[in-house]
């Protein structure tokens, strides 16, 4: 292993960091509201369905922001660890951040709109949504947003591995 020192003055912007931790906390609250709502019958989803859809909509508008200043915002270097591997998986996490929410939102709105959500959410009556045991698009929804939470899991995991280690704060970055 090459002992490696990452500049760590440099920063994300703050547009950035401001999208970074505001997700972060919408994602916290959307995970165990949709673990919760899963098990409702329709017409006790009708309010929750309400607040889940406009919070993973803000989601979506936030990450497509945030994509846009990842191609166009000057950012940080990429931290380095010392390990070939490691340099590779700290990339590949943070794509695979975008890739995930961006298929979480469009999972959602698939299943807005042809599982009968949004017509039940417009005129408000549950009998609108389609009762489907196997509606391809929520599955998927689910479990993206499963992968989502590991990625978080294995996102701070790294974060603290890389803080323990080095003794560099990354995290300060996004700070």
């Amino acid at each position: 292993m090459t002992k490696i020192k990452n500049n760590l003055d440099k920063k994300y912007n703050k547009g950035t960091i401001a999208i970074h931790w505001l997700t972060f906390i919408l994602i916290v609250l959307l995970f165990p509201l949709g673990k919760y709502m899963a098990g409702l019958e329709a017409e006790a989803k009708m309010s929750l369905l309400k607040t889940h859809a406009s919070f993973g909509a803000i989601i979506f508008i936030l990450t497509t922001i945030r994509a846009w200043l990842f191609f166009k915002a000057e950012r940080p270097a990429n931290i380095k660890t010392g390990y070939k591997f490691n340099d590779r998986l700290v990339v590949w996490v943070h794509y695979t951040f975008y890739i995930l929410l961006f298929g979480i939102s469009i999972s959602g709105i698939v299943t807005l709109l042809f599982g009968g959500y949004a017509s039940a959410l417009i005129h408000e009556d549950a009998e609108l949504i389609i009762h489907s045991d196997n509606m391809f698009s929520l599955e998927g929804h689910g479990l993206m947003a499963l992968l989502l939470m590991l990625l978080i899991v294995m996102h701070v995991a790294g974060v603290a591995k890389h803080y323990l280690f080095t003794k560099e704060n990354a995290l300060d970055r996004i700070m």
